[in-house]
């Protein structure tokens, strides 16, 4: 779970600063982009911090850990995550580059350990294997479905201010999603195979956008 988690944050810090970052400037400006980046990274930190930890996988990666039982927080807490999942992912497809496909490659990454960190959560709170991961797969699927709908439903075009606005948003969610998994678990644990996972997890990325 520590080295998907890593992998997965390696990912998506690399499409947060390579690619998503770069397109909100292009659509909206360097000081505009900043702001909405800022929005995503306070939201996802209020959520952790008051409702329940936005990545469940970041939080609950080693069996000392006690899992938590399935509460409506945590539920609703990754639901907006997943959300924002969705949003990133069409609103990277309406830029008209490669960067929709990045997001997609970079959020499936993430969805894996997040799924096994939630089933696992489920099965402690007393669900059987089967319920737990229909119940996981049934939360990340929807709510990650329905924000790819909101975002296709929403006037996007390449270098929209709308655009522009919701991957700076998105942006920000993501470095939030990576530095609470690198640094205030991981890294406490296995610095050594955490940091060289996530290389591992950008260099695949970069790997992808340079054949793109």
């Amino acid at each position: 779970m520590c080295l998907l988690i890593s992998f997965a944050a390696g990912a998506l810090l690399t499409v947060s600063l390579f690619d998503i970052l770069p397109e909100a400037f292009e659509a909206v400006g360097i000081v505009k982009g900043l702001v909405s980046f800022g929005s995503g990274y306070l939201l996802f930190s209020l959520l952790t911090r008051y409702v329940y930890h936005v990545c469940p996988a970041c939080s609950a990666s080693h069996t000392e850990v006690q899992f938590r039982a399935i509460t409506i927080a945590m539920v609703s807490a990754l639901s907006i995550h997943s959300f924002m999942d969705g949003l990133a992912i069409s609103s990277g497809s309406a830029s008209g580059s490669s960067i929709g496909f990045l997001i997609l490659l970079a959020v499936v990454y993430h969805k894996f350990p997040e799924g096994l960190a939630l089933t696992s959560v489920a099965i402690s709170s007393g669900m059987s294997r089967r319920r737990a991961f229909f119940m996981s797969t049934l939360i990340e699927s929807s709510t990650t479905l329905v924000g790819g709908i909101v975002g296709f439903l929403l006037p996007l075009s390449q270098g929209s201010h709308w655009s522009g606005f919701i991957l700076g948003h998105v942006a920000g969610g993501f470095v939030f999603i990576v530095l609470h998994a690198l640094l205030s678990e991981v890294v406490k644990h296995h610095p050594r195979y955490t940091i060289l996972s996530a290389i591992l997890g950008g260099l695949s990325i970069l790997a992808v956008q340079y054949f793109l």
